[in-house]
């Protein structure tokens, strides 16, 4: 099966807005001294289900069965979805629907905004 991410560090929900641009973006800042913090970001979420934190996280694409699954018992549309991520290795541990995965390596400190730009709250 082919990853599309994978990192052994923890990354957290860091921010998700239902307002401009649907987009979601998970976060692990710097543990330790030049150290870069990671950022995942996901625009055009049209679903998720991820818990507030991964210690370590692998990012896939869904099977067809996953997909089907998410269509089901979570009642989003996929059939239209450019993408279905999924996090687990071997198993769904958590997914996001919409666009591409997109990640960034930088030096920025804990509360800086992303490289992605910053993403207002939801009103």
């Amino acid at each position: 099966m082919t990853h599309i991410y994978e990192s052994e560090r923890h990354f957290s929900l860091w921010h998700y807005t239902a307002a401009h641009g649907d987009r979601l973006l998970l976060r692990s800042p710097a543990e330790k001294a030049n150290e870069p913090r990671i950022d995942l970001h996901i625009g055009d979420v049209r679903g998720f289900m991820l818990r507030w934190m991964y210690r370590g996280l692998t990012m896939r694409p869904a099977t067809a069965e996953e997909r089907d699954r998410v269509r089901t018992e979570f009642g989003i549309d996929v059939d239209g979805a450019p993408h279905v991520h999924v996090v687990g290795a071997d198993r769904m541990q958590g997914f996001v629907v919409g666009g591409p995965l997109q990640w960034h390596e930088d030096q920025g400190g804990f509360r800086d905004p992303s490289h992605f730009g910053p993403i207002p709250g939801t009103p």
